[in-house]
Formats: C-alpha cells, sequence, structure tokens
C-alpha cells in the first residue's frame, strides 16, 4: 500500500490539531458533566481522546484522492508522494511550545447547531499559524493538479471551512436548546500527529 505513514492503510484521517494539556483536559471533562447533568437526554460526550481543537482539517486520504483523481486524474502513487510531502511540512509547521486560548462563550455548530462547543478567542501567534498551514494546504492541490483551490475547497466538505479560522473545542453532540452557561477558562493546548489515530 503506497505511503502507509500518510494513513493509506486505514484510510486515516488527517487534521492539523491542537489537543489540551492535562489540567485543560480535566476542566473540558468538568464541563461535559455540567452540560449531561443539565441536559442529559440525547447528549453525547465527546471520548476524551478525541478533545482536539482543529486547525485544518483534511479528512480521509483515500476519500480524498478520489475527489482530486476525478478532478485531476493523478495518479495514486503521485498523490501518495505529495501526500508525504504535504504531511511533513504540516507537521514542522506545528509549534513546539504550548498555545494559551481564552474562552469566548459556548455555542452550537453544525446544520442544526447540536454540536456544542467551547470557542476561544484567536491570538495572533494561532492565526499565523493557521495561515501557514492553509498556504501548505492550498500548495499540495495545486501540486496535485486542482485550478482554482479556493472555488475547489469552498465546494467540498473537507475543505469548505479550511479558509477560516474559528477555534473552537467540541464538548458534545446531540445537544439541543440555548448554549448552555457555564464557568469557561483558559486552555492549553499542545500539537498532535497529523495522521490521526482515530478512525
Amino acid at each position: 500500500m503506497p505511503g502507509s505513514g500518510t494513513g493509506f492503510d486505514a484510510n486515516r484521517r488527517l487534521h492539523a490539531q491542537m489537543r489540551p494539556d492535562g489540567g485543560s483536559l480535566a476542566h473540558l471533562l468538568a464541563l461535559q458533566q455540567a452540560v449531561a447533568a443539565a441536559a442529559p437526554r440525547g447528549v453525547r460526550p465527546v471520548p476524551s481522546r478525541q478533545l482536539h481543537l482543529t486547525l485544518i482539517h483534511f479528512g480521509k486520504v483515500l476519500d480524498v484522492y478520489r475527489v482530486i483523481t476525478a478532478a485531476t486524474g493523478i495518479s495514486l502513487p503521485d498523490y501518495a508522494r505529495l501526500l508525504e510531502g504535504y504531511i511533513e511540512r504540516t507537521e514542522s509547521l506545528l509549534p513546539a511550545a504550548a498555545f494559551h486560548l481564552q474562552p469566548v462563550r459556548t455555542a452550537g455548530f453544525g446544520a442544526h447547531g447540536r454540536t456544542l462547543a467551547v470557542e476561544y478567542a484567536p491570538t495572533p501567534e494561532l492565526s499565523a499559524l493557521h495561515a501557514g498551514l492553509l498556504e501548505e494546504l492550498e500548495g499540495f492541490l495545486a501540486a496535485c493538479g486542482i485550478a482554482g483551490t479556493a472555488s475547489f475547497m469552498a465546494g467540498d466538505p473537507n475543505f469548505m471551512f479550511a479558509r477560516t479560522l474559528r477555534p473552537h473545542i467540541t464538548l458534545v453532540r446531540g445537544y439541543t436548546g440555548p448554549p448552555p452557561g457555564l464557568e469557561l477558562g483558559r486552555v492549553t493546548l499542545i500539537p498532535m500527529r497529523v495522521v490521526y489515530p482515530g478512525r
């Protein structure tokens, strides 16, 4: 299988993302418990190992390949080679130092607003990081033969939100009603591998 380090072996998801440190994880889990206690019916907390802040979402490597090759005719070996380079450059951009983000509010995400997340204020450093990651993604798509990367990204579910930085960490899914009042605190975030370990 080409590019096993890119997750081809399991059609793995790729994200450029940050995860909470121990203290921040405990804070987020406490927020989940508060939400579940206030609205227990139908609420599904995000598993602790999946709590993260996405900077750039890529999607599943083979699913994205099918979309790109339909548009460009690129071969799987060429796609895998370019993808390996994209992952290396993306991981090299992720900071060695932690980010500290201040909360803004809780908000509903998704088509029906039933994904409840905590939004955070972007820092200049986070905005600069996002800009660099976006540049790498656009360069990868252009190298694959995509003409007009902005319009391509706007029309593809994997990439349509990549150009906008709206920092948030999802707490629960299946939430209904107005956003709850929670005691929100600062989070400290550290980078994760781009090849996401989950499904």
